[in-house]
């Protein structure tokens, strides 16, 4: 005997945009769904707060896909509500701010002539000499980018004056 789809239910665990998507096809397909939030609305770091009269996107991230299909969803659930506006995202790093992605005359201007050299050297060395294997994001991108871009931008403080990197 097999459970009728509108029978059998699903809990899904986050309202954030892939946990909205998922109990919204799951609900087109007759099942029932219901969705669990820790916060008080929906939406996740895609949401948008309100604070006296001021709205405060909670993440620093974008609704971005290529798949059409994803954006025909979303376009038809919220319709008038899907508000398009230019963003702009940047690094603050060593008391300058940098265009994100990186743009390479601003990182060049930002980072000095001298950093930018020996940042091209390393991503010149990786592209002659990459991981054989991408294990971890740290691989993943000195593959793309250099070691030291890599290292750079993803350390928790700014680098000390005179001190490189391993490998770089």
């Amino acid at each position: 005997m097999t459970t009728a789809p509108s029978e059998r239910q699903f809990i899904v665990i986050g309202g954030g945009p892939a946990g909205l998507t998922a109990a919204y096809e799951l609900t087109k397909l007759g099942f029932r769904s219901t969705v669990i939030e820790q916060q008080g609305v929906v939406g996740g770091l895609a949401s948008t707060a309100r604070y006296k009269g001021y709205y405060f996107d909670m993440g620093g991230h974008r609704f971005f896909t290529k798949v059409d299909e994803v954006k025909k969803m979303w376009q038809e659930i919220l319709r008038d509500d899907f508000l398009r506006c230019p963003r702009l995202s940047r690094i603050y790093y060593a008391g300058t701010f940098f265009y994100y992605p990186l743009r390479p005359l601003n990182a060049l201007m930002g980072l000095g002539l001298l950093e930018g050299l020996l940042i091209v050297l390393s991503y010149l060395k990786w592209q002659l000499f990459p991981y054989r294997q991408e294990d971890t994001f740290e691989q993943w991108v000195t593959n793309r980018f250099g070691k030291r871009l890599f290292l750079t931008f993803s350390r928790p403080t700014p680098r000390k004056s005179g001190a490189s990197p391993a490998r770089s």
